[in-house]
């Protein structure tokens, strides 16, 4: 190929380039959807129809363990739907005797243990496509 035909295609691709992050800014413009807050410890959050809060984060030798509370009609098991992001992964909660699962309550109180975190955690719950965040101490 010569030096022409070249630049010219390297032109034609630059343009194609500019062209398709034009129309991706477009689109992404008009995205109304739903942004993530970052909470602070003690806050309640409506989650899918649920009240829950973060109140506590204590890092020990051995693992890491949060304090929440949860309200509402529907809650099956207290320890789905949570996760922590720390230490450069998200783990989800290591099964745990201090937060069993729950038949018929309304509220429910109780301790998740995660792996031994490093810096300041991060809390998730999700459910229903619904998240909420809470960053620890």
């Amino acid at each position: 190929m010569s030096t022409r035909k070249l630049i010219v295609a390297s032109l034609i691709c630059g343009i194609l380039i500019v062209v398709a992050g034009t129309i991706k800014l477009l689109q992404t413009s008009g995205d109304s959807g739903r942004t993530i807050g970052l909470f602070a410890l003690g806050s309640n959050v409506q989650v899918a129809g649920l009240e829950v809060a973060v109140s506590d984060v204590r890092v020990t030798e051995e693992k890491t363990l949060v304090n929440i509370t949860m309200s509402g009609s529907d809650i099956a098991s207290p320890i789905s739907g949570w996760s922590m992001l720390a230490n450069g992964e998200i783990t989800a909660p290591l099964d745990s005797t201090n937060c069993p699962i729950s038949e018929s309550s309304q509220r429910v109180s109780c301790t998740l243990e995660f792996v031994v975190a490093v810096g300041t955690p991060t809390l998730i719950y999700a459910r229903d496509d619904e998240k909420a965040q809470w960053l620890g101490e």
